[in-house]
């Protein structure tokens, strides 16, 4: 498989953004054109994306939620954000933008987000859209700053769009898999773990005593869900479910999310989290075995699709809602005691069903576009290999990874270097846990209410805000993924890809020697080993 031809047809972001300049009006863009919207976890993944797509297409002013930074100004602030590669095409096009952004000083993990009073009387008389992107995302978190950030902050964002004078929508961004113990997820909302306020309540009240008490059993605590994240996002999603009787709110559930496929720029990302930090630790040649099921399906989705996706669900729930009675109103006439049922609609934000890759795919599309842009960085050459047997996985992984990394480390200390290797693979095998609960598993999930709202968006709004997952070509799209790995990840720049390429060539030379020593050493150890205890006779 040869995938150099898909270079000519990879996705040109200047053809896109002329194409999108042609159209100056749509029923999503004017529900959002004009408009005040409130932003959290706007420095993030996700939200930067939000951010950039709202002020292309024209809202009047974004009140970004930001945590202070010690030592730097508002300014300075922005200028980190901005400074990103992803605001590159508006800057162009509009170069005052930053004037749209109102940076404000919060933090999710301190009771009502931290705010002041000033900053909440600004939001409750100016926001009329509340986008929900910040969430502590670490799978490891302490279960206390898991539920303060991703339960208690969710609330308390809750509790003060009620106040919102002039509130229009409420989007909250969640994980399709926040109820990952069951295996056909529909989009709806499920029992919590419990009840999210007692859950509230009850790290309120902790102690350092009963925290680290409670760090030591939260596995099992908190079992079937696997870690912290997906726990506490089931729990805040009934949170949500609460305030969605009467507020107009949307839940968006995207699955694994990766760098962009087309805008504002392709194959950009900031993270290794996920899959970015597996297909990142081939191509530099520290992963070498993975604990995975090859067939299974990978349910990847780029962050851009799940940008429109978001936005395009915020205007529908609009449409559909905006009837409803104002909210001080239906707090007199008693209808916030409860809906029988839950008036939030759902968005299972998915590949698996219409668009399926499986992992087997993912790794021989990364490993073939690599050849042609390697890292000049890396440890050593792809050498991938995958099991399902997590006995045989503990085998190879003392053969790929620990014992290499002894026999680097030892030469490292001979010349008087610091040994690095073995902490390196310590933090990748930690990952590789972490992560394999969901590389293994299987899901499936029901997206209807996705293609019922992609089939109502209109032909522009389609150009505008695409979200049909079923046109990605995935040997097009990882062109463009693992060249975007290299250059935001690995932050190496095409210049050096002829550089990197030859020392690839040589390095694969060298592994062929090494390997052929390092199985003769093996064979030899094996042959005497059986010799000394009689197994073999001459």
């Amino acid at each position: 498989m040869d995938l150099r031809a898909n270079v000519e047809t990879s996705h040109n972001n200047e053809l896109t953004m002329t194409e999108e300049r042609k159209i100056t009006t749509t029923p999503v863009m004017e529900f959002y054109r004009d408009k005040c919207v409130l932003i959290t976890g706007g420095t993030g993944f996700i939200g930067r994306l939000l951010i950039e797509k709202l002020l292309r297409i024209n809202v009047r002013q974004i009140i970004l939620l930001s945590r202070p930074k010690k030592g730097k100004t508002v300014q300075q602030r922005c200028d980190d954000l901005f400074g990103s590669v992803v605001f590159m095409n508006l800057k162009k096009d509009c170069p005052t933008f930053v004037e749209r952004v109102k940076l404000v000083d919060a933090d999710l993990q301190h009771p009502s987000l931290g705010l002041s009073d000033e900053s909440i009387e600004y939001i409750v008389n100016n926001a009329q859209i509340v986008l929900h992107a910040a969430s502590d995302v670490r799978f490891d978190q302490a279960l206390k700053k898991a539920i303060e950030v991703n339960v208690r902050g969710t609330r308390d964002l809750l509790r003060i769009a009620e106040k919102i004078v002039n509130l229009e929508l409420f989007v909250y961004i969640s994980t399709a898999y926040s109820n990952c113990p069951q295996t056909l997820i529909k989009e709806q909302f499920y029992t919590p773990p419990c009840d999210p306020e007692k859950m509230i309540q009850l790290v309120e009240a902790m102690d350092e005593r009963f925290e680290e008490h409670m760090n030591k059993t939260v596995n099992d605590f908190i079992h079937p869900w696997p870690n912290t994240y997906v726990y506490t996002k089931a729990l805040t999603e009934d949170v949500v479910r609460q305030y969605g009787e009467l507020l107009p709110i949307a839940v968006v559930r995207p699955s694994i999310v990766i760098a962009t496929n087309e805008e504002p720029i392709s194959g950009w990302t900031d993270n290794i989290y996920g899959l970015n930090g597996v297909i990142a630790g081939v191509a530099l040649g520290i992963i070498r075995i993975m604990h995975v099921d090859d067939n299974n399906k990978a349910d990847i989705i780029p962050a851009d699709i799940v940008v429109n996706a978001v936005l395009a669900a915020g205007w529908q729930t609009h449409v559909e809602r905006k009837l409803d009675r104002p909210l001080p109103e239906a707090k007199a006439s008693g209808e916030l005691k409860g809906a029988v049922k839950p008036r939030a609609k759902i968005y299972n934000c998915v590949t698996g069903n219409d668009n399926p890759i499986s992992y087997q795919k993912i790794y021989e599309y990364s490993i073939e576009v690599g050849k042609h842009c390697p890292p000049k960085k890396s440890l050593w050459i792809v050498c991938h290999n995958t099991t399902q047997n997590k006995y045989m996985y503990e085998f190879y992984k003392l053969l790929y990874h620990l014992l290499p990394a002894f026999l680097i480390d030892t030469y490292l200390r001979a010349i008087r270097r610091t040994p690095r290797i073995m902490d390196l693979y310590r933090k990748v095998h930690k990952f590789a846990t972490v992560i394999s609960y969901f590389a293994n598993g299987r899901w499936e999930f029901e997206s209807d209410n996705m293609k019922m709202l992609r089939e109502r968006l209109t032909p522009d709004d389609q150009i505008m805000f695409p979200c049909n997952i079923k046109k990605i070509e995935w040997t097009e799209y990882f062109w463009t993924y693992i060249h975007g790995l290299r250059k935001h990840i690995a932050n190496e720049p095409l210049e050096n890809l002829n550089e990197a390429i030859k020392r690839h060539k040589q390095m694969r030379i060298v592994h062929f020697f090494i390997l052929a020593a390092y199985y003769s050493l093996l064979a030899l150890l094996a042959f005497y080993l059986c010799k000394a205890v009689g197994m073999l006779v001459f």
